[in-house]
């Protein structure tokens, strides 16, 4: 005998009887309208985590042994994912979240009361296998009780993969066990890179298959649209995009935009149409750059086109991974690995040794100096991997070296430990609205002002730069989310503090 189902039409009925208009949320103060979304996601994680489990059912009646059947078959749609998408009217990849989630949920119950069967009847553990929980058990059991949302749930599956290679069901198991309190508090986006740098850290032998199949997958096509326009589209391996990414972002830098567009610390804001009109310009003389360079060709003199440094990529490995011959690289801003292999073709072109701390050079200036040197900065950028901003991703070559303690205000020195990398926006966003940083040994906390957030809660501000590239031999002595500053690496023997940064 089936259960009988709550009365969803009975919860709908009594939202719409709240009758709220954009009137509403145009009057409410902006701490009002800060907690009613805030309810409201929340409210949205339990309606999603439902559907879910209905839709892993809906996907379970519809199986392909049912042929025409199956529910979604007799129901008209050709699988599941249809009729759910036309139930839902969300997009095709929004629909097989749900049932990916679902299913995995349902997996898990599954699981579960196979093996309380056992337990309960002798008769049937004579008879029936021992079933072991899969290795995302964990995962599923966050999603029912509400600790991961479904989106993140799916980020963090998807990121992490399926076992094979190195990952096998024991070591994502585990991985699990960091992921998921890490991840309760970010959003889908950022739960994935962590889940994929996760799989990157433990799966050597597949950060080299990906890269020899982005090596085949590259493309560059351009075509000739009916205006006149000639449009084009790539795809790229990761060094290779890098470097492109590289020549872009300097072509498109905001300092490159006309000066009186510019503004300093504490000028009035113009208007989105001011920034939407300097965004356009740059990456309107971006394409001038690049017809520039590509005629150009190899004997062009950076100089002229990007008046600024020569564009380059860093490749990022520590010498532990060098010694051994285990282990991957990273390329600075990008937030996937690179096998061995490829690191080991930068070293031909020469490299440049970092070392966190190094006792032969001073790296921390204290008082003697106001700006950060390019030394320091290069060491703040494979540190940090770009704006430390929590919501930025912007990368390092975009980005300034911000005094934790102020230089004038609170005598700040000018030292790595005492120094982030902030995105130009960002940075102006901090001094102007009195955004505070505080470090607590490696961990920043980025402080918000009592005007926007009364109680000041602290956000960790966690580097693009995953854990184990900074601490080789024993990630877990740092925060799964933090990266090591000079002052923590001096705890480690000098084996344990170098990098090695390749300037292609």
């Amino acid at each position: 005998m089936s259960e009988p189902l709550p009365d969803f039409a009975g919860i709908t009925g009594a939202l719409r009887a709240f009758g709220l208009t954009p009137a509403v949320f145009h009057a409410a103060d902006d701490r009002a309208l800060v907690v009613a979304l805030e309810t409201i996601s929340v409210l949205r994680h339990e309606v999603e985590r439902h559907q879910a489990l209905a839709a892993a059912e809906l996907a379970r009646r519809s199986r392909a042994g049912f042929g025409q059947q199956g529910l979604a078959r007799r129901d008209g749609h050709t699988s599941a994912g249809a009729m759910l998408q036309s139930i839902t009217r969300s997009s095709k990849r929004d629909a097989a979240a749900l049932v990916a989630v679902g299913e995995m949920v349902a997996d898990v119950e599954a699981a579960a009361e196979l093996d309380r069967l056992r337990h309960d009847d002798p008769d049937i553990a004579a008879v029936l296998p021992d079933v072991a929980p899969p290795w995302f058990a964990a995962l599923g059991d966050a999603v029912v009780t509400g600790q991961l949302t479904v989106a993140v749930a799916d980020a963090i599956r998807s990121g992490l993969g399926e076992p094979g290679g190195d990952a096998d069901e024991g070591c994502l198991r585990t991985e699990l066990e960091t992921l998921i309190p890490l991840c309760r508090t970010v959003h889908a986006d950022a739960a994935r890179r962590a889940a994929r740098q996760a799989r990157d850290r433990i799966d050597t032998a597949g950060v080299t298959a990906r890269a020899e199949a982005q090596q085949v997958a590259q493309f560059w096509r351009a075509w000739v649209k009916p205006d006149g326009m000639v449009r084009g589209e790539f795809e790229l391996e990761p060094e290779a995009g890098m470097y492109v990414k590289a020549v872009f972002d300097q072509l498109t830098h905001p300092r490159l935009i006309e000066p009186k567009v510019r503004r300093g610390f504490g000028d009035p804001v113009h208007g989105d149409q001011a920034y939407a009109d300097a965004k356009a310009t740059r990456e309107r003389n971006a394409a001038d750059g690049l017809v520039q360079l590509l005629r150009a060709g190899a004997s062009v003199d950076p100089g002229r086109v990007l008046n600024l440094q020569k564009p380059s990529v860093r490749i990022v490995v520590n010498e532990h991974t060098l010694t051994t011959g285990h282990g991957s690289g990273m390329l600075e801003g990008h937030p996937d690995r690179i096998p061995l292999t490829n690191v080991h073709t930068g070293l031909c072109t020469g490299y440049l040794p970092i070392r966190f701390g190094d006792h032969g050079e001073c790296l921390d200036l204290g008082r003697d100096e106001r700006l950060f040197t390019p030394k320091q900065k290069t060491i703040l950028a494979v540190r940090d991997g770009g704006c430390l901003d929590p919501d930025c991703t912007r990368p390092p070559s975009w980005c300034e070296a911000h005094h934790i303690d102020h230089w004038a205000r609170d005598d700040g020195r000018t030292d790595l430990a005492d120094g982030i990398l902030l995105c130009r926006r960002d940075h102006l966003r901090h001094h102007n609205q009195g955004w505070e940083v505080r470090r607590d040994g490696t961990t920043y906390w980025l402080i918000p002002p009592p005007g926007i957030d009364p109680e000041q809660t602290p956000r960790l501000m966690r580097p693009k730069t995953p854990t184990d590239i900074i601490n080789p031999i024993d990630p877990t002595r740092l925060p799964a989310a933090t990266t090591a500053s000079p002052t923590r690496m001096r705890e480690h023997p000098p084996e344990r503090e170098r990098l090695t940064s390749i300037a292609g």
